[in-house]
């Protein structure tokens, strides 16, 4: 018993450097340096992927090249997407308008423009173009086109394809789309573009099966976001009918309660 106790444990040979870790597999240099080098495979990967997400263009549409096609797109761009766009899409056209819930991305298949893998289109570049877009829901749809950059930026046009006999298209600048936002929401003293359209053409009977081309209204001389009651604008609506293609115009003015605007009286 006294010579068991007295016996002395060895863990290494004599000479052998003490080691910091029991297990032998993190004693090898070159397993450390595979595994480190992973782990920064791994975080340049992250690293890359966030700069990606960053560095998209909310204002232009992504995975390009469908098909072989440079301005054929696989999505839409974000902009396209909005909870404004979607909604005014949906409230404007009477087919949308009656189907509950939201719209989202269909392919332009559905309008003859482009392949069924095709979810939007461009036209220009992403310093200055447009993409078209068809939001709705099953067989129903907005074809919506979306300026972005240039002269025109923000320019939103919307067309309701197969109802064009009771709402016309909408040609919209971008403060005349952010006025309809604001009043679709509410907000007191803006103008909402979308109604002002709607009541333009209530006046002409459906059973002449009048189909209507874009609305336009020149509100240059107006501050949209302070309205001055009494300020006089205009608005054009083209026409087509089997007596042909005519247009007429439309002179408002501005005024101080909901809607805010009026028909001049001389019409």
């Amino acid at each position: 018993m006294d010579g068991w106790q007295g016996e002395t444990r060895v863990d290494r040979l004599p000479g052998q450097p003490e080691s910091l870790s029991s297990h032998s597999g993190d004693r090898d240099p070159s397993r450390r340096t595979s595994l480190l080098a992973a782990v920064c495979v791994v975080v340049l990967a992250i690293a890359v992927s966030a700069m990606a997400m960053r560095s998209r263009d909310p204002d232009w549409p992504t995975r390009c090249g469908v098909d072989g096609r440079a301005n054929w797109c696989a999505k839409p761009s974000r902009a396209m997407t909005t909870a404004p766009l979607t909604r005014l899409a949906h409230d404007y056209c009477p087919a949308l308008a009656s189907v509950p819930g939201g719209v989202v991305p269909r392919p332009l298949s559905l309008g003859d423009l482009a392949g069924p893998d095709v979810f939007a289109r461009t036209t220009g570049t992403r310093g200055s173009g447009a993409e078209d877009a068809l939001l709705g829901r099953g067989s129903s749809f907005s074809w919506v086109t979306r300026t972005s950059g240039g002269a025109q930026n923000g320019t939103v046009e919307l067309r309701c394809p197969g109802q064009t006999f009771l709402v016309p298209s909408m040609r919209l600048t971008g403060e005349q789309f952010r006025s309809t936002v604001a009043a679709s929401r509410g907000q007191r003293g803006r103008i909402d573009f979308a109604e002002l359209a709607k009541s333009s053409v209530r006046r002409f009977p459906s059973r002449f099966r009048t189909s209507y081309g874009f609305l336009s209204c020149d509100t240059s001389g107006l501050d949209l976001r302070r309205l001055t009651p009494g300020t006089a604008f205009t608005c054009r609506v083209e026409v087509y009918s089997w007596l042909g293609q005519g247009g007429y115009r439309l002179d408002y003015r501005v005024a101080g309660r909901p809607p805010y605007f009026v028909r001049d009286a001389q019409q």
